[in-house]
């Protein structure tokens, strides 16, 4: 297959990836600060306690923080992490196709 026909299927992934991330960023602007945030039920099992530290970091309180609510903070960056694993594997890929040409 050539880069050629390879190029469109990597422009719609990235389109879609790029939308979604919007998208998602904008739900969380309209829900930021509202009564609308989600209340998570923390009932004390392991998996709570867990979220609870890791939320309450200072990490998403203090350093990555754009919205009040540390969970957006959250999966903003783990959005992001992913949003950048895929370029940087769409950059060795493409780099590995000049290598063989």
């Amino acid at each position: 297959m050539s880069s050629t026909e390879k190029s469109p299927k990597t422009a719609k992934r990235w389109i879609i990836t790029i939308g979604i991330f919007i998208i998602v960023q904008l739900i969380f602007i309209a829900v930021d600060g509202t009564f609308l945030e989600p209340n998570i039920n923390d009932s004390g099992n392991l998996f709570a306690r867990l979220g609870r530290w890791i939320l309450g970091s200072s990490l998403f309180t203090e350093w990555i923080c754009p919205y009040s609510y540390p969970l957006f903070n959250l999966w903003m960056t783990l959005h992001v992490i992913a949003i950048l694993g895929q370029t940087v594997q769409d950059i060795f890929s493409k780099y590995k196709q000049r290598v063989q040409l």
